[in-house]
């Protein structure tokens, strides 16, 4: 309790000491007045809209540098993922309101990215650089209308930056920080990044290219039970992203999306007791490197009242572990075509048909799954319309058909209506959604399912919400959502065989999410949130029932910005019931820029009071750790 006093009492501190309050519009607040994308697949007014939807801005990116994507996503309610503050090469955990990974669809500038061929069917979030980026979108509760497969809790959009309209431009970013557990306090550089990205324009055709190269040392994945110290596992990664446009006239313009990730990461494991079947922590030389390869081609098509869009990808992804010799190939090819068309300025209709063929190649001591006998395909025509009345009533609904090779045909649906008016000038909007969605199982699940299964079914979700966002005096803005979801043909695994099955009955989860944003004066805002989650106790492993909040952003000078925040995470399960102690989490961050913002230097102290806790069972997290860097604007 003493811990979480003082930092109450140093952000009470920065504000009581602001003098100057603003009642000025600020473009930091998250206006109603937002253009969103994510949340209809085309530009949209946030007021507009009946879910919701959180915006990271290339304003917050810009101030965030030293963060990584995942720091930035793990700041928003109903948002927990697990795994970040642990080593660099952890699986993350993607948990959004109760759910799991493979409920929750991850995009790259709208087009699904996640991996049919993994265990979760997920995508490594790190893969991304934040330099990369221009923001990200985070769409909350059931979206399988408009995003398919794995779009039960939530949808994570990263848009990728623009090119500059000069002929070249560019930025130079590089860091250094240690990577210490809380029983270390060594301040040897151990953890290293550096990204180059260049881009412009050449007449008709706008170019980027990204090189990211990161890597660590220093911490063991696992933690050591004894006074003896674990090995230390080394994480390295290589990315290449390269995004090319062609604008063939006002009309009608092409693009061209590649990336190659590599990885590679050292790994620990586990030993058994026979008598209490409890896991302790082992030391292992296990390591695992993942190649994946992607491609894709767009055209976009604008006419009169309408516009056309096109996209289709190709993945490629290779995953080997050694001393085990486990292998995993992957290949998802697809396209995603659909058609938005307004009749008028209050109605307006969305759609498309998605495409996927994939493929995997399996061989682990477990199971094996031979070239060409794990393929699956599935076609999702869809439909969504939309009505926005000059009264403040607007409404969506939409409709999928998911026609899959191995399980046959699933229909999703929702209705999100909401309502936009004024108390004494100031705008209110309400909502609410009812939404179905499904998950389909992996190629590996669907290919280890148990014999005796006729076919596995795809998870089902229906959701439940309804909230409000407000804004007063254009410096506070206030939301506050209820959900409840209910899943039914969960993905499971038979006890005796270790094979695939539906686990049956239906499984709960509901909860609570806000957010409180304030603009004290010009140079102080203040934004604080807090999710209560509460689901069946056998699915409630890693995901806290209560998650606290709170950030202080404050500008020293004009080209000097500092952030201080405070994470309270509540206690939770690990799997063998294994008790996950709550933990709270003091960051503090830091940039300033010179040379008319050509250069910017940045810092940060994470876990200042070094906090000793752990997010998953057995697994080491860091302390007290520094990072230091350098942008450089070419």
């Amino acid at each position: 309790m003493k811990k979480q006093f003082l930092i109450v009492s140093v952000l009470i501190f920065l504000i009581a000491n602001t003098n100057v309050f603003s009642q000025q519009k600020n473009e930091e607040v998250e206006s109603l007045n937002e253009v969103v994308i994510t949340a209809t697949k085309f530009e949209t007014n946030k007021k507009n809209v009946g879910k919701v939807v959180y915006q990271i801005s290339q304003r917050t990116i810009a101030n965030s540098q030293g963060k990584t994507i995942v720091d930035l996503l793990n700041d928003i309610p109903g948002v927990e993922i697990n795994g970040n503050f642990s080593t660099k090469g952890q699986n993350l955990g993607y948990y959004i309101r109760g759910g799991r990974n493979r409920q929750v669809a991850i995009l790259i500038d709208g087009v699904n990215v996640n991996d049919p061929s993994s265990f979760n069917g997920d995508f490594d979030l790190r893969q991304i650089d934040i330099n990369q980026v221009e923001k990200i979108e985070v769409l909350k509760g059931a979206s399988s209308t408009l995003y398919g497969t794995g779009a039960a809790t939530g949808v994570i959009n990263i848009i990728l930056k623009q090119a500059s309209k000069d002929r070249f431009s560019g930025s130079l970013n590089t860091s250094v920080g240690s990577n210490n557990s809380s029983k270390n306090n060594n301040l040897s550089a151990e953890e290293y990044t550096t990204n180059f990205n260049f881009n412009g324009t050449l007449g008709k055709l706008n170019y980027l290219m990204a090189l990211n190269a990161n890597g660590s040392s220093g911490l063991s994945a696992a933690e050591s039970t004894t006074s003896s110290q674990f090995e230390e596992d080394n994480f390295a990664r290589q990315n290449v992203l390269v995004k090319l446009n062609y604008v063939v006239n006002d009309n009608f313009k092409v693009g061209l999306l590649s990336s190659y990730d590599e990885f590679s990461t050292d790994f620990d494991g586990f030993d058994f007791d026979p008598v209490t079947f409890a896991s302790i922590p082992a030391d292992r030389d296990n390591n695992l490197t993942s190649i994946q390869k992607r491609i894709g081609l767009n055209a976009d098509y604008t006419y009169n009242n309408g516009m056309l869009k096109f996209r289709t990808f190709i993945t490629d992804i290779n995953r080997t572990e050694t001393p085990s010799d486990n292998f995993f190939n992957g290949e998802v090819y697809g396209f995603d075509v659909y058609n938005n068309y307004a009749f008028s300025n209050a109605f307006s209709f969305l759609v498309g048909i998605t495409s996927h063929y994939q493929d995997m190649i399996q061989r682990t001591s477990f199971s094996t799954i031979e070239e060409g006998a794990g393929k699956q395909h599935f076609y999702d025509p869809y439909l969504s319309l939309n009505f926005t009345s000059a009264s403040g009533f607007n409404l969506n609904l939409g409709g999928r058909l998911n026609i899959h090779s191995e399980y046959g045909n699933n229909f999703v649906y929702n209705v999100n209506p909401s309502y936009n008016f004024k108390i004494q000038e100031h705008p209110v909007k309400l909502f609410a959604s009812y939404s179905t969605a499904f998950i389909t199982p992996t190629l590996s699940e669907i290919f280890t399912k148990l014999p005796s299964i006729n076919e596995l079914l795809p998870e089902e979700n229906v959701t439940i919400e309804g909230g409000f966002d407000i804004t007063l005096r254009d410096v506070l803005t206030i939301n506050a959502t209820y959900f409840q979801r209910e899943e039914t043909n969960k993905i499971g695994y038979d006890p005796a065989t270790f094979q695939t099955i539906n686990d049956l009955g239906n499984f709960s989860a509901k909860g609570f999410e806000t957010e409180i944003t304030y603009i004290f004066s010009e140079n102080l805002k203040l934004l604080a949130n807090y999710t209560f989650i509460d689901r069946d106790e056998n699915l409630l492993l890693k995901i806290p029932q209560n998650k606290f909040f709170i950030r202080g952003n404050f500008n020293l000078t004009k080209n000097t910005y500092t952030s201080l925040s405070f994470r309270w995470v509540d206690e939770t399960k690990d799997f063998g019931n294994s008790v996950l102690e709550a933990y709270s989490l003091f960051d503090f961050f830091i940039n300033h820029s010179v040379l008319q913002n050509k250069v910017t230097f940045y810092g940060s102290v994470t876990n200042i009071l070094n906090e000793k806790f752990q997010e998953i069972a057995g697994f080491t997290a860091r302390g007290r750790n520094y990072n230091l860097g350098i942008k450089i604007k070419l």
